[in-house]
């Protein structure tokens, strides 16, 4: 039996352009609050970095891409979240590669 080919909607794949962006710039959304450093620089300079996507599902794509890209190896932590938001294996699968 051949599986299914992962796809993903307009939205999503402009949500793994949004994180290579980020991971670019080196601006991943944090997932803990920001530490007093990172505080001060963002009261001094003006720049907060990325706000989180307001669609928990295309956050989710974009915080295991972002972290992927960023760290060269899958975000094994973050799976369970895109499982949790619908995604199937193959496609969670296709995100790890395409982001390293």
């Amino acid at each position: 039996m051949i599986a299914a080919q992962p796809t993903l909607s307009r939205s999503e794949w402009q949500a793994v352009s949004i994180a290579f962006n980020d991971a670019a710039r080196c601006g991943c959304v944090a997932t803990r609050e920001p530490g007093a450093l990172r505080k001060i620089y963002a009261r001094l300079t003006g720049h907060h970095g990325p706000r989180p996507l307001a669609n928990e599902r295309l956050e989710a794509i974009r915080s295991f891409v972002c972290s992927t890209r960023r760290s060269r190896k899958p975000a094994e932590a973050l799976v369970p979240v895109l499982h949790d938001q619908g995604f199937s294996p193959a496609q969670v699968d296709a995100l790890a590669l395409l982001s390293l």
